[in-house]
């Protein structure tokens, strides 16, 4: 896969509009490349994020994007286009917190998307540095990605990727930014990939791991920065979301974080991390008054010493009071012996009324609970019910794919496997070669390469279907054997037998 990724990397100097590209920033993704740039034109640094899906797109040449088959172009249209999308709804954005999209542009079979260009460290590398961050680092921390984050739910837009490599760290002024949002990975995965791919274990909820948007929100984003704050205290992220729902074996913050940071704000942290979506806060505008919470005021020795005095006063008093109504209830006794039976049943009878009360209130609340966690289940079963629903739909829609493309193969593809048969290389530009491989398949090791004036290259009577593609088994003149993709090869228009004598 990192061969594939390096392969496919825009080579230095390249240029993209005005933009000229100097090098590769960070590790190549999976659904894109970011470049360090230059603006010819303005001469300062940029950061330009490419999209580029590797799992069905390649690039072919120098520059030019293409998908690697026709069953994979909706699924490279639409990732093209929440891409697109993405760069639109950020470009809105100039909050200091938030990256800022200078533009979007598309070229190359793909799209750009401009960024300004910062220099520092993801908080990864800090805090690998760093260890664990104080209350005063953290809060410095937090609060500036709490505004950023409320600009972007209040444009209906979710990070739906936050986590300690997308979290930037200035090297100017320490501020962070918030980097590679995940809309798009997020609509590519779910056509292309199982869930548990597309997500990040420790900073992920539950519900990202379900294929129904409708459950994600605002607190989708506010689990997974309470997990970066919980590995900014601890040194460690959460545990797995999914590994949390039988037995959680999450230690809460408030016992990682006792003495060392205010109770309020570590309780903050455990309410971010509650498993359910409806535990947590919903909205960051509800979240942070908790963060911000100040420390329970604890009373002086002078102020406890006088509380305590008004206690005992208080005391006297009450106990004169309690003295006092006995008497006079048994005067009363003693005059209305009736009154006084009657007001015991009616005392007896209130006494039952509120045991009565009391335990439909807990039957009420135990029911309230019941039905909680049924629908909990019952939203869990449909979950699955809907997963393996999906994968059933894709077996068939495969398995349909597979027996045409066998059919099609049979009606249309002779190659005459008990007689010697030649071929010549077609389709290759003038400027590039057609690479041999020890295997069929791009991906694997290139064994020979030969150029577009190729003629008369033997097939050795072998052959592959992979995908949608026919590789054939063909031996070089010069004794190598390799596999070919047959979209590339004719039949030869000389007179092989004759040329080889």
């Amino acid at each position: 896969m990192e061969e594939q990724q390096h392969r496919n990397v825009l080579q230095q100097g390249f240029k993209l509009l005005e933009y000229q590209v100097e090098s590769v920033l960070g590790k190549p993704g999976g659904f894109g490349i970011t470049y360090l740039a230059t603006d010819t034109h303005l001469r300062q640094s940029v950061a330009i994020k490419e999209y580029l899906p590797i799992d069905f797109a390649v690039r072919e040449g120098k520059c030019t994007v293409c998908v690697r088959s026709s069953s994979d172009e909706e699924s490279f249209k639409w990732g093209l286009k929440c891409f697109i999308e993405e760069a639109r709804v950020l470009a809105r954005f100039k909050h200091p917190s938030i990256v800022r999209v200078l533009r979007f542009f598309e070229a190359n079979g793909t799209a750009y998307m401009v960024m300004e260009y910062q220099q520092g460290q993801s908080l990864s590398d800090y805090l690998t540095q760093q260890k664990i961050l104080n209350e005063e680092a953290l809060l410095a921390l937090v609060l500036p990605l709490l505004d950023g984050l409320e600009e972007i739910h209040q444009a209906n837009l979710l990070h739906r990727d936050i986590k300690p490599n997308n979290i930037y760290i200035r090297s100017n002024d320490n501020t962070p930014v918030l980097l590679d949002f995940g809309s798009a990975r997020l609509a590519i995965g779910q056509k292309t990939r199982t869930v548990t791919s597309i997500v990040t274990p420790g900073y992920a909820p539950l519900e990202q791991y379900d294929n129904e948007m409708n459950d994600q929100g605002p607190w989708t984003d506010i689990y997974a920065l309470g997990a970066v704050m919980y590995y900014a205290i601890s040194g460690d992220p959460p545990p797995a979301a999914t590994r949390r729902v039988m037995k959680d074996p999450m230690i809460s913050a408030v016992k990682i974080g006792e003495g060392k940071y205010r109770k309020n704000l570590l309780r903050a942290i455990d309410w971010a991390l509650q498993l359910s979506e409806e535990d947590r806060p919903q909205t960051v505008a509800q979240w942070r008054p908790k963060i911000l919470a100040p420390p329970i005021k604890m009373l002086s020795s002078a102020e406890s010493l006088s509380r305590s005095r008004w206690l005992i006063i208080l005391n006297i008093i009450s106990i004169v009071v309690i003295l006092s109504l006995a008497a006079t209830t048994s005067i009363l006794w003693y005059k209305n012996q009736r009154f006084n039976t009657e007001l015991q049943t009616t005392l007896a009878k209130i006494s039952k009324e509120q045991t009565a009360r009391q335990n439909s209130e807990k039957q009420l609340l135990m029911a309230e609970e019941k039905l909680k966690i049924e629908r909990r289940q019952r939203r869990a079963i449909e979950r699955n019910y809907q997963a393996i629903k999906n994968e059933n739909q894709k077996t068939e829609v495969l398995l349909k794919e597979i027996q045409e493309l066998d059919a099609q193969v049979q009606e249309s593809v002779n190659l005459g496997d008990n007689k010697k048969k030649y071929f010549d290389v077609f389709n290759v530009r003038s400027d590039d070669v057609l690479n041999v491989r020890e295997y069929p398949g791009y991906r694997n090791k290139i064994v020979d390469k030969m150029l577009p004036s190729e003629r008369c290259i033997e097939y050795s009577g072998d052959r592959r279907i992979l995908g949608n593609q026919l590789w054939i088994m063909i031996k070089h003149r010069r004794g190598v054997k390799g596999w070919v993709n047959f979209g590339y090869l004719k039949d030869s228009e000389y007179n092989c037998d004759e040329m080889g004598k």
